[in-house]
């Protein structure tokens, strides 16, 4: 799992953009934002190589579940390369904008038992029984967003929307079970979960053209929340840097980072997932400027 400094220097690094943006500001000629960049629809589609980190715990109706590390007991790959999108459509000439993002990231694995492992009600006895895993997450982010700081090529802004977490996990066995009621037994065992839940998102963001083709862009929202089916908190926050080498077509490299803490995810049936869930990696974009 990465240290608390490499969380650190991703937003330290958006720090020293605003300080060097703010600090240039009396240099910059009186031009658009991005001269020779449209503004009214900016999309970023491509490809990010992810490192992932997952804990999760599958509680039955009768509280019994411990927590799993799935990359070390399951042989969940710990990176996953995977599609990134986001984008922004700007709905008034200044200042105004609707952002919208998507990523989601599919993982299984497969290995022998070397331990017992408890999942919801019953355990799988390390005798020779086989598991299988998977992890399936997708993040679906929009939002409303205003630049309360708006310079010629500057541009802060504050947003609150809304993040919609698909979450589906999923574990199948063969060999000993042990039930609730201590009953052993040679089957197969398979239990799956799966939700969807919204979590408002609040944040902010960093515009700056560099020169009329070159642009930074920075974002950090977050939110926690508290509810009958859903407690958890969640962090997103990323930084990019995009050229553009014709008017409406460029290429851009990035870096993001999700964080979900799950402390409880209601899932029906008297079935609670709780978790703590991280993925982050550098990206490489084509960017869409019209």
């Amino acid at each position: 799992m990465e240290s608390t400094s490499q969380r650190v220097s991703l937003f330290g690094v958006a720090a020293l953009v605003l300080f060097a943006g703010a600090a240039s500001l009396s240099a910059v000629r009186a031009e658009p934002f991005a001269g020779d960049v449209p503004t009214l629809v900016w999309i970023d589609a491509g490809w990010s190589e992810n490192e992932i980190s997952t804990s999760a715990s599958f509680q039955g109706p009768n509280g019994i579940g411990a927590t799993v590390d799935f990359e070390d007991v399951f042989d969940i790959p710990g990176s996953k390369a995977t599609a990134r999108m986001f984008g922004t459509a700007r709905i008034s000439p200044n200042r105004r904008y609707i952002d919208f993002g998507y990523v989601d990231i599919n993982r299984r694995g497969s290995r022998v038992l070397e331990q017992d492992l408890t999942w919801g009600d019953y355990t799988i006895v390390a005798n020779g029984s086989s598991v299988t895993a998977d992890f399936n997450t997708a993040f679906i982010y929009a939002a409303f967003r205003y630049d309360f700081l708006h310079v010629e090529q500057v541009h802060i802004s504050g947003s609150a929307g809304l993040t919609w977490i698909n979450l589906s996990t999923g574990l199948s066995a063969q060999g000993t079970i042990n039930d609730s009621d201590g009953n052993f037994y040679s089957s197969s065992y398979e239990k799956k979960a799966s939700t969807g839940a919204p979590v408002p998102m609040i944040g902010i963001n960093l515009d700056w053209a560099l020169t009329r083709r070159l642009v930074v862009r920075t974002y950090t929202r977050f939110f926690r929340l508290n509810m009958s089916d859903f407690n958890g908190g969640l962090n997103e926050s990323g930084v990019r840097l995009n050229w553009y080498f014709v008017k409406n077509f460029g290429l851009g490299i990035g870096y993001d980072r999700t964080d979900l803490n799950l402390k409880e995810l209601s899932v029906g049936d008297g079935n609670v997932i709780k978790a703590n869930y991280y993925f982050s990696g550098a990206s490489l974009f084509i960017n869409l400027a019209f």
